[in-house]
């Protein structure tokens, strides 16, 4: 499993903080975004991440791992702006990820996985995670399943919402089971990142963060949310 990490980000969204990529073959089948409408497969962070591997710009996971162990302690660092937990397809390397856990003690890691956590394996490595310090949001593609994945007391949830699903001044969204949810500040502000706004960090909130769909093919990614995969 190869990945990278950019030390300090040029993300106008992340805020100058360590971000990491993993490559491709750690995303699962799985996930309806893939390959049909997922942010990262386009632009210059696709072009980037198509480089992330062996022989390209990718280091192995042992020198991730160790990059991050030398970050300053309280660091806030976000990991994969593309790619998932350590592992190929649907499938989570325990070992990689508990390694990688252990490296941000001290730290403020997170990141999202849209692995299935229809095994308790996988539940449990993202639990232990959690409850070590490194979070890890269960990514959800509709409103319906955040409260699935909320309900499995596992981690923080954040979900896929439709552009115009912002809630606007005043406005607020719920989940059908009456769950909260905050539409992601720094979509919203002007001038708020990751490194300022810390949300996704939480992995004890009592809400769940929802992302407006953007990118290139923002269609596709709406229709995942409506449950039509075939409709953009």
């Amino acid at each position: 499993m190869y990945a990278h990490i950019t030390l300090k980000s040029a993300n106008a969204k992340t805020g100058p903080i360590p971000v990491t990529t993993t490559e491709a073959k750690s995303c699962p089948d799985a996930c309806p975004l893939k390959k049909n409408g997922c942010y990262a497969e386009a632009g210059p962070l696709g072009m980037h991440w198509r480089k992330v591997k062996r022989g390209g710009r990718g280091i192995t996971w042992a020198k991730l791992v160790k990059a991050i162990d030398n970050l300053s302690d309280g660091q806030l660092w976000r990991h994969n702006q593309a790619g998932d937990l350590p592992g190929v397809g649907d499938a989570i390397d325990g070992e990689k990820l508990r390694a990688l856990v252990e490296a941000n003690r001290g730290k403020r890691g997170f990141t999202y996985t849209h692995k299935p956590m229809d095994n308790a394996t996988s539940r449990r490595f993202v639990r232990e995670a959690n409850r070590k310090g490194f979070t890890i949001n269960l990514s959800a593609d509709n409103l319906h399943e955040a409260d699935t994945l909320a309900s499995l007391g596992i981690g923080p949830v954040a979900t896929l919402l439709p552009r115009l699903q912002s809630g606007g001044r005043g406005v607020k969204l719920f989940t059908p089971a009456g769950r909260r949810v905050i539409v992601c500040p720094a979509q919203t502000h002007e001038h708020v990142t990751c490194a300022s706004c810390k949300l996704c960090a939480l992995a004890d909130r009592p809400f769940i963060v929802g992302f407006l769909a953007h990118g290139s093919s923002v269609r596709k990614a709406e229709a995942v949310f409506n449950g039509d995969l075939f409709s953009a």
